[in-house]
């Protein structure tokens, strides 16, 4: 299978993602294989997902959406220009599927903001916004 996104294979968060039936959102999600490496570190005998790595799921599912959005005009990739605000509200665990609903609120040149809301299940895991830029010379302006 190829990646949803221009990351590698071990840098990849986005197993599956759709477009909702409200305007300008989507969801995406991402099956958390207790194999990856990351689990073996944080930390040893209790694993969980680094935060940070939440607000990569987040953020590659609102690459997927913002690519939607701009068709056959959209730039090879985007990238994270900024973390507005995030609030992780429970640790997510090995095996979990995290679904990253994401919505575009805002655009502004070559950046636009989305807010995103994380679950495993029915439970909301994270919440925040979060702004990308299209292209590495956007978090310049970020």
């Amino acid at each position: 299978m190829s990646s949803l996104t221009p990351h590698g294979k071990g840098f990849s968060f986005l197993d599956a993602f759709e477009l909702d039936s409200l305007p300008q959102s989507g969801r995406g999600t991402k099956w958390l294989d207790p194999k990856l490496a990351f689990f073996q570190d944080h930390f040893p005998g209790k694993p969980l997902m680094p935060a940070v790595l939440l607000i990569e799921c987040a953020a590659q599912a609102a690459g997927a959406l913002w690519a939607s959005i701009q068709g056959p005009q959209a730039p090879h990739h985007f990238v994270l220009a900024q973390v507005l605000q995030f609030k992780i509200l429970r640790p997510v665990l090995p095996g979990e599927t995290v679904t990253s609903h994401v919505t575009f609120t805002t655009a502004l040149g070559n950046l636009a903001q989305f807010d995103v809301v994380l679950s495993v299940d029915s439970d909301e895991i994270a919440r925040g916004r979060i702004v990308l830029g299209a292209g590495p010379e956007a978090v310049k302006s970020a």
